[in-house]
């Protein structure tokens, strides 16, 4: 973008970067491109990440997106969700206890239908 139009890519283009690579399994590749971004990482990102860390079943960069999420926002109820489900499907039920114990204790809740991408 940058080389052949003369465009900086702005935080919605890292976005979509993040989300084929997610898509493809290229993980590790998506984590490496964030950690590069001129602009710091945003909840929607580290979701898209997370997000594809559950469908490829990927526990340990997973739970780095999950950690990065909450630090943006500890009390964003889909990334727990997520990162429970991601647990619940690697057969990992001390964590999903876990993690569904916090959410309770923080009286958190995902609304059913609710998205946090925007």
């Amino acid at each position: 973008m940058k080389s052949v139009n003369n465009i900086d890519p702005g935080i919605k283009h890292y976005g979509c970067m993040i989300d084929l690579l997610g898509r493809a399994g290229r993980l590790e590749e998506a984590e490496k491109m964030i950690s590069s971004m001129p602009m710091k990482a945003n909840v929607v990102i580290w979701g898209t990440l997370l997000a594809a860390c559950r469908t490829h079943g990927n526990v340990i960069v997973g739970k780095r997106a999950a950690e990065n999420l909450e630090k943006l926002e500890p009390r964003h109820g889909g990334g727990k969700v997520l990162l429970s489900n991601l647990y619940a499907d690697a057969g990992r039920w001390e964590d999903v206890f876990s993690v569904r114990r916090v959410m309770r204790s923080q009286g958190m809740k995902k609304s059913p239908g609710y998205s946090g991408v925007v």
